[in-house]
């Protein structure tokens, strides 16, 4: 897109914040006493996140395996991390789960105070009482039914390659007993470039699903070896 464009763009992206905002409000106080996970103000933020993405034109996306997620039980998702637009992405598969984000997009107007309606999970980077409070309430969603997702880089790759696993998601997934769902994504460096808000023209977004790695197969490991383990298929499966 043209600086025009993306301009343009963003201005569309807060207006549509100011307006689903007050609804996710109205739907995380009306449904809140018999959705305890709040599963449908979590499904109205992924169509909150899908609409930025069905109403760019200049994007188009293929997703593969989503035979591999998870019906009704929790999974520790986990995925590459690429772009901004990462999370639009994965808000297309329409699937229950819990971000595990840095605390400072909690404080973004709008969609910030909208993760701290779903009671997603914040964590402080490099702060060590932080990532404790993180496992810990990233178990409690998993013992409570819902699924978390984490980007187990901590943050985006600035050339597109992957870079090392920490741990922190494999240490919870081997707690709480629970499958490992990988996920791929391709391509979303390309559409928004890391430190960049220059929308760039038009861009085919690819994303796959893999194969868990079951909790009995992983239990098995030592967590070095799981976080090995889980690197090398997103980066054997990449596009």
């Amino acid at each position: 897109m043209s600086y025009l464009l993306s301009c343009l763009y963003l201005i569309w992206v807060v207006l549509i914040s100011i307006i689903l905002f007050p609804i996710a409000v109205v739907i995380r106080i009306v449904t809140t006493p018999f959705d305890k996970k709040l599963i449908v103000l979590n499904f109205f933020s992924h169509f909150w996140g899908s609409l930025y993405f069905w109403t760019n034109p200049f994007w188009s996306l293929e997703i593969k395996g989503r035979e591999h997620l998870p019906k009704d039980r929790p999974v520790v998702f986990i995925s590459n991390h690429l772009s901004t637009i990462d999370v639009l992405v994965a808000s297309r598969l329409f699937t229950h789960f819990k971000w595990v984000s840095k605390i400072e997009n909690f404080k973004i107007p709008f969609i910030g105070w909208t993760m701290f309606l779903n009671k997603y999970v914040a964590i402080k980077r490099g702060g060590l009482s932080s990532i404790k409070a993180m496992m810990k309430q990233s178990i409690k969603h998993l013992e409570n039914g819902s699924p978390i997702f984490i980007f187990p880089e901590g943050s985006r790759a600035q050339d597109g390659q992957l870079k090392s696993f920490k741990t922190g998601a494999f240490k919870i997934a081997q707690d709480a007993n629970v499958d490992i769902v990988p996920i791929v994504l391709t391509g979303t460096d390309k559409a928004v470039p890391k430190s960049s808000l220059h929308f760039r023209g038009h861009q085919h977004i690819k994303v796959e699903v893999l194969a868990p790695i079951s909790a009995q197969d992983h239990q098995q490991l030592s967590l070095k070896e799981l976080t090995s383990l889980a690197q090398e298929k997103i980066s054997a499966a990449q596009f």
